[in-house]
């Protein structure tokens, strides 16, 4: 039986996300703590943790790195663009030390098995599966870049000049 999502009351509730966003942002400036995104349309949930909250939001509220290939392949990316910033809710449900939060975001996964969370376990992409079609892309991807590398590491030319801006760059 799934838990009442309502038995955790949040700190804060920003009920629209990108009317709010300003506030959201000045608010959770210098916090670190446990969030939770919820679908007013569908009534699903994500739940996320950060120590800088502020540069989570930022990033959430950045159309590119929702477009990301990487970054926004998430399931949650994928339904703040498709449903609207207007249509989603944040709630900040609990501030914590960065040495503790990872433990209260798994804490509030176990709790709300939320449908937006690809992972079970926070701060880790174990127990994710990945469809087949997606394994075998990135097989064969994989292999295809593996092999113009070894083309381009053997046709390269390594001036002196370039290890000079190297160096340079290092400083």
């Amino acid at each position: 039986m799934k838990p009442n999502k309502s038995e955790i009351i949040p700190l804060v509730r920003y009920l629209n996300a990108k009317l709010n966003k300003h506030i959201l942002y000045k608010e959770n400036k210098n916090k670190c703590g446990v969030y939770r995104w919820t679908n007013l349309v569908k009534g699903k949930s994500y739940i996320g943790s950060s120590i800088s909250l502020y540069n989570r939001f930022r990033a959430y509220f950045s159309l590119g790195c929702l477009n990301n290939v990487r970054t926004g392949s998430s399931i949650i990316s994928k339904a703040l663009l498709k449903y609207g910033f207007k249509n989603f809710s944040l709630d900040i449900i609990e501030y914590c030390n960065p040495g503790v939060v990872i433990a209260r975001e798994q804490y509030y996964l176990d709790k709300l098995k939320p449908e937006y969370n690809i992972c079970n376990i926070a701060g880790s992409c174990l127990g994710r599966k990945h469809k087949e079609e997606t394994i075998l892309k990135n097989r064969v991807f994989t292999e295809e870049v593996r092999a113009k590398m070894r083309v381009a590491a053997k046709n390269r030319i390594i001036t002196e000049e370039m290890r000079a801006k190297w160096r340079a760059t290092a400083k």
